[in-house]
């Protein structure tokens, strides 16, 4: 069972189930995991519509230990000449499962320039999210995306700080070099700029480029983790990453999308949770640089929370 709506676009809804791939050949809607190694296909079918919910639970990490993993992060960042790091942790809060579709709906009608979808599937279990962030979008010959990084609270007037400034600039050249690796033909850059996404409010740069001659699954192998979820340099954070983090991030910032011959639209799966019986299990996670602050940075990550809680707190009244 899936539904999904690129931005600005109509919902999109089939049935069937997903199925491991090894490449992005095909024409259909993809999802993968963190580091891209398990990558999977939906299939249609005549499947009635049911929604599985997994029975393993999620490693939810207090406070408490997460400030300890932000700290020694921190000091590894320090140590290592690290320019970024992401860390995540999950959040569990109470959730009607009968409500999935109308959590679905309220999301798509709230964030129009989002991705918005919901799937459930008897392997993958129940996930619905709303990312602001393209990964690889292609209309006939001209590729797009974006570098999203730094965040504060909707209603934050202060500057940018310099962590956030910086944190941008990394992913921003990140992507340049990545583009100009797979020779993408005329490259622009715009930005960066403040881009409102729900309750919170990031730091963006644009880059458009010809694609005309390229393979869709290079583009997006080559992209994927942009270090706005790994961190930089990319190989050495993520095995960072593998040593703090205790948990499985599973979906969560894989990306996700639609995949078709000159209409490709695949996003970073960031907003995102996961549903179970009873219980909506939030992924949520932030940028480190030498010079974060563990207590903040759980802040970061309780202000991303908004972009679902908001609208669960209102299907919960």
């Amino acid at each position: 069972m899936l539904r999904f709506r690129i931005p600005n676009k109509s919902i999109v809804s089939l049935n069937g189930h997903f199925e491991n791939v090894t490449d992005l050949q095909k024409d259909g809607f993809y999802i993968s995991d963190f580091e891209g190694n398990e990558v999977y296909r939906f299939v249609e079918s005549e499947k009635a519509e049911t929604v599985y919910f997994s029975e393993i639970e999620p490693l939810i990490i207090p406070n408490e230990d997460y400030i300890k993993q932000g700290t020694l992060l921190v000091q590894t960042i320090q140590n290592l000449g690290l320019q970024k790091t992401v860390l995540s942790r999950v959040k569990a809060v109470d959730f009607d499962e009968t409500k999935c579709l109308e959590l679905f709906h309220l999301l798509e009608q709230a964030y129009p320039n989002a991705f918005v979808y919901f799937f459930s599937d008897e392997r993958l279990g129940t996930w619905l999210g709303a990312t602001p962030e393209v990964l690889f979008r292609q209309i006939g010959q001209h590729g797009f995306t974006i570098s999203l990084a730094g965040t504060k609270k909707i209603d934050d007037s202060s500057p940018w700080s310099k962590k956030e400034k910086n944190e941008q600039v990394f992913v921003t050249n990140f992507i340049q070099q990545a583009l100009e690796e797979v020779e993408v033909n005329s490259l622009d850059i715009q930005g960066p700029y403040t881009y409102e996404a729900g309750p919170v409010m990031h730091l963006r740069s644009d880059f458009s480029f010809d694609c005309q001659h390229l393979d869709r699954e290079k583009i997006i192998f080559t992209l994927h983790p942009t270090p706005a979820v790994s961190g930089l340099p990319q190989y050495l954070s993520l095995e960072v990453i593998r040593q703090i983090e205790p948990h499985s991030r599973s979906f969560y910032t894989g990306f996700i999308g639609w995949c078709e011959d000159q209409n490709t639209h695949t996003f970073v799966n960031l907003r995102c949770c996961q549903i179970q019986k009873g219980k909506l299990y939030l992924y949520l996670g932030g940028g480190y640089t030498a010079d974060s602050i563990p207590e903040d940075e759980w802040q970061e990550t309780e202000n991303k929370s908004r972009t679902i809680l908001n609208w669960v707190e209102q299907i919960e009244k």
